[in-house]
């Protein structure tokens, strides 16, 4: 009969199973704080980043306000000087020409805001702005970029819109023969010399006084849209200022 010894297994004390599950445990969180730290870090990258984009963002943003703010003061100038004229007892030949040209400048087009937010959008989109490593930074993003941005940009499409009334009204004033553009070799329009003499089509005064309200009319929402650029230029001057001294960008 076979005998079949067992070997003989050395059973651990307390102070063995602490320790191994002690470097097990040890392992485990030095793992995880280490893997912690390399998400931190990535972040911090995009973060710094998506900063960046946002800075030159904000550059073009600040240039093309001072643009869009300089063109709307004129043309807020030139419609009460275009009012003036038509509102005149009688008119001269050089006034009507006049009458023209401010009419063209000033009343028949529109200068708004196009606004550099392709960082934002991103950011938004891809749930991203919560890499912003403080709230504050969030917040001030969001003071520019949240809905004083969209009451402009909404203004802007009534303004665009209001345009159109004295655009139309204008048939019935200006002999639009006189405005005359050149297709150039390259594919782009010149304006062509204007004549001496540009008569009106009328000099009716009811039919001049209605033109100027139209034009007023178009002035008043000029001045709304620019109060509300030139908050926000202020805004964009110190969400730019803010974030080059957080993150030491220029």
């Amino acid at each position: 009969m076979e005998v079949h010894h067992h070997p003989n297994v050395e059973k651990k004390n307390f102070k063995e199973y602490f320790l191994e599950f002690l470097m097990i445990f040890l392992a485990v969180t030095l793992g995880f704080f280490a893997e912690s730290y390399r998400e931190h870090l990535a972040d911090s990258s995009k973060e710094k980043q998506y900063i960046k984009s946002m800075v030159a963002d904000l550059k073009n943003d600040t240039a093309m306000l001072r643009d869009v703010i300089d063109a709307n003061i004129k043309r807020v100038s030139g419609i009460d000087t275009l009012s003036s004229l038509l509102n005149k007892t009688s008119l001269t030949v050089d006034d009507e020409k006049r009458i023209y040209i401010l009419n063209s400048h000033y009343v028949s087009n529109v200068s708004t805001m196009i606004w550099s937010d392709g960082t934002i959008r991103q950011l938004l989109t891809s749930g991203n702005l919560r890499l912003m490593s403080e709230q504050g930074t969030s917040d001030s993003i969001m003071n520019y970029y949240g809905v004083n941005k969209d009451l402009a940009s909404g203004q802007a499409e009534i303004l665009t819109e209001s345009v159109k009334r004295p655009y139309f009204a204008a048939e019935d004033i200006f002999d639009r023969s006189f405005i005359k553009l050149k297709l150039n070799k390259d594919s782009s329009f010149s304006q062509l010399p204007m004549p001496d003499t540009m008569l009106l089509l009328t000099k009716e005064k009811t039919a001049l006084k209605k033109f100027s309200q139209m034009s007023l009319t178009t002035q008043g929402l000029i001045n709304n849209y620019l109060s509300m650029l030139i908050d926000m230029y202020k805004r964009a001057k110190n969400l730019l200022l803010f974030l080059q001294a957080k993150y030491d960008i220029k």
